[in-house]
């Protein structure tokens, strides 16, 4: 309906993404207007000038952000030889103020977040400029580095691979890039140290987001997780592999419509349950065993080698779909991992105890303010108001898009369309015009790949395989007469250049049309498509975008609304054009719909979590600060002993010893709790039985059991203490058996590994049926 109402009206009426950004259109010129008085001048008087510009608040002082801005400018263009655009300075004003911001692909984000990040260190802050991966936190502090030093601003990046000494220097730098997820990580392990020294200390004042619609709304719920070494996994994983490789898809197992969930039929459960001699699988006693049945169940049917993950060196190396890159560190949870390892016949690791969890969302409230770009903004403007209570808005692009957009091409059959795919790009490369293709996997860009080289067509593939390599390939898949196989181009961050890198050929790939785009299939979001359509066409160049779908691509398959099944099996091929595409519109908005309430169920779910979280942090730094508290409540409930202790060790060193039990008491208190309330939520759709909310219930359940939390602490600190024996002059971590955290990771599946949660709860009153069913 919006799109059809005039954007004034949507503004006055307050419409999320509707922000008049044009109002800082007159900053802009005021900008320009000041430059000439700081042109000439050397780099030394830039500096100090910019310095003195900066001693306002950019956000209430108008004054201070013209000249701060202005120097930025003049700054940029001495140190990168880039002259930034009148469209940069006003996403760069409205990032100042609060804004995220939606500006097209090829559009110069990277240097509208510079700036942005420069005149907030300027102006006293510190800053984070979030990035997707390490590759583009890497790349945009180097390459945004001499503007940084030319104004005098500390720079620094973090990544996977940075050291604890290196990390700790980089959060004390001005501007820290970073990807957001290390720095969740660095949060969590924080929050686990045993002293101030351990800490990296990440500062969360201004925090602004590249890509903001993938990070913000996309990856928000997923957990990054603090895992500790868990007890080995015997071969029983093996077994259950074994097993349910016997079983037959529609016969002994179904999946359900939308490719979430696998469950086996009565038919398979008998099977099983003869296998192991009659046993009832649903009885208390071999909740275990049906678990490892279900988790191997879900391995095999629902996760795919070559699309879900690789196998290299003899290890998973998971994949990020939405990202088209290997993502280090990550797991599946709940033993999901384990069950891959044992398909592939890979050595089964232990799955670890999650000490603690933090989504990306949480994490980025932390930040007093937070702002971002990303070229498919609007798409979520209404969530990220809901969820970060963040305003947005557009800016217009420098130069007019001329691109092309065709009618979506929709296919009865996969063999259609991809005879369709290879006939387009195989005309357009005997023209020696450019095509970048862009696939749903690992598996579908290598045979595509083969396909075409079948046809006398060498195509340049990009994947997880050599994601290494992605800044030459993309650089180069503007060049007159290539082609270019790639997964998902969202966050690739390199500009395609028609004619290539240095546009020698540009004239002749113009006259062909300049870059054409081939989507082989629709992705679970329109904003992913139009990040791969927006390749073409960039900053006023030509350019041409082309969609192919089937009607049996997973996406539709999974999505496709009964009713236009229905009429899809009774009208057959005799159905219309313009109807097909409404089938597969239809789909994927349900897939839009689908993950948006996923985002509002997890994120309702968390709320109590959160709160009990921030509690437990601030118990937590009053211990790692002093312990003088905590020490004297022991001392006042078990005198003798820790008077002993006291004369033994002073009071120094008993007060050191109290804070070092009650560190670890609190963080296994802790985890112990988070490992409670999974549980509860594993049923908690079960009290719709009883005509209960669900999202009610579980956070009255979480107050009950958080409610005497922290006298329950005092009393286990108190017994550690009493039981710790001085004159056995044993470490008192090795002493009491303490444990440390070993290993972070992030979940691939947010919130579901064996399916939503009224899969869950179907399956519970299955098996309560059964157990029923089995005693009568």
């Amino acid at each position: 309906m919006r799109q059809y109402l005039p954007r004034w009206f949507l503004r006055a009426l307050g419409t999320p993404g509707t922000a008049a950004l044009q109002r800082f259109r007159s900053i802009v010129d005021d900008v320009r207007s000041v430059q000439p008085e700081i042109s000439g001048v050397p780099d030394d008087e830039l500096r100090a000038w910019a310095a003195t510009a900066g001693q306002g608040s950019v956000v209430d002082d108008r004054r201070s952000l013209v000249r701060v801005l202005a120097a930025a400018r003049e700054v940029c263009s001495r140190a990168l030889g880039i002259e930034p655009y009148d469209e940069q300075l006003l996403g760069c004003a409205a990032m100042i103020h609060g804004y995220v911001i939606e500006m097209d692909t090829g559009e110069g984000k990277t240097i509208v977040g510079a700036l942005a990040a420069a005149a907030h260190s300027l102006s006293g802050r510190r800053v984070h400029v979030l990035s997707v991966n390490d590759y583009l936190a890497e790349r945009d502090a180097n390459w945004m580095g001499p503007i940084y030093e030319l104004l005098g601003i500390r720079v620094a990046w973090v990544g996977q691979r940075t050291s604890k000494t290196c990390r700790k220097l980089s959060y004390a730098a001005d501007v820290v890039y970073a990807p957001v997820s290390e720095v969740g990580y660095d949060v969590l392990r924080d929050g686990f140290a045993h002293s101030v020294s351990e800490q990296v200390g990440p500062t969360f004042d201004v925090g602004i987001v590249d890509e903001a619609d993938a990070v913000m709304i996309d990856e928000a719920i997923s957990p990054l997780v603090l895992a500790g070494e868990g007890d080995n996994i015997d071969a029983d994983f093996y077994s259950a592999t074994s097993l349910v490789e016997l079983l037959q898809p529609g016969e002994h197992f179904v999946v359900d419509a939308d490719r979430s969930a696998v469950s086996l039929t009565e038919l398979g459960t008998d099977l099983l349950e003869d296998h192991f001699g009659g046993v009832n699988l649903y009885d208390t006693e071999n909740i275990d065993l049906l678990t490892r049945i279900n988790l191997a169940l879900h391995a095999r049917a629902l996760i795919h080698r070559d699309v879900d993950y690789l196998v290299e060196n003899g290890a998973l190396r998971l994949i990020n779909t939405s990202r088209g890159r290997i993502s280090h560190m990550h797991r599946w949870p709940d033993g999901l991992h384990a069950a891959i390892e044992a398909k592939e016949g890979l050595t089964v690791t232990a799955p670890g105890i999650v000490l603690d969890s933090l989504t990306i969302q949480d994490l980025l409230l932390r930040y007093d303010l937070l702002v971002g770009m990303s070229g498919t903004v609007l798409a979520v403007a209404d969530e990220l108001q809901e969820f970060y209570s963040t305003a947005s808005g557009r800016i217009e692009p420098h130069k007019e898009r001329i691109r092309v957009d065709e009618p979506i091409r929709v296919f009865f059959t996969n063999a259609d369309k991809e005879d369709d795919i290879l006939d387009e790009i195989t005309k357009r490369h005997a023209r020696g015009q450019p095509v970048l293709v862009g696939t749903q996997s690992v598996a579908e860009s290598e045979h595509l790949a083969t396909e075409l080289c079948a046809e006398g067509v060498f195509a340049q593939v990009l994947n997880a395989r050599n994601s290494a390599e992605e800044a030459e390939i993309v650089s180069h898949a503007g060049q007159y007469g290539s082609v270019t196989i790639s997964t998902q181009m969202s966050g690739r961050g390199t500009d395609i250049k028609l004619g290539g890198p240095d546009e020698s050929d540009r004239d002749r790939v113009v006259a062909l049309g300049g870059l054409a785009v081939i989507s082989t299939s629709l992705y679970p979001s329109r904003r992913l498509d139009a990040q791969l359509l927006g390749r073409a066409g960039r900053q006023g160049d030509p350019g041409v975008s082309l969609r192919f779908v089937s009607l049996t691509d997973e996406l539709i398959d999974a999505h496709v609304p009964g009713f236009m099944r229905r009429k899809l099996q009774h009208r057959g091929r005799k159905i219309t054009s313009r109807e097909l595409v409404d089938i597969v519109n239809s789909s994927q908005k349900i897939a839009e719909a689908l993950r948006l309430e996923r985002h509002r169920s997890t994120w309702h779910y968390n709320r109590a979590i959160a709160i009990q979280r921030q509690a437990v942090i601030t118990n937590r730094l009053d211990l790692l600060h002093g312990a003088d508290q905590m020490a004297t409540r022991v001392r006042r409930t078990i005198p003798d002993h820790a008077e002993n202790l006291i004369t033994k060790l002073d009071w120094p060193g008993y007060k050191a010893l109290v804070r070092t039990i009650s560190l670890h008491i609190i963080d296994d208190a802790w985890t112990s709790h988070l490992a409670f309330l999974n549980d509860v939520r594993e049923g908690i759709n079960l009290r719709v039985l009883a005509g209960q909310d669900p999202v009610q219930e579980f956070h009255l359940i979480a107050l009950r059991e958080f409610d005497d939390f922290f006298d329950r602490l005092d009393q286990s600190v108190c017994e550690l203490v009493a039981s710790f024996d001085v004159d056995a002059r044993a470490d008192v971590i090795d002493q009491l058996g303490l444990r440390r955290p070993s290993a972070t990771w992030t979940y691939m599946v947010p919130d579901n590994p064996l399916g939503t949660p009224d899969d869950r709860a179907a399956r519970n009153v299955q098996r309560i049926a059964r157990q029923i069913f089995k005693r009568d």
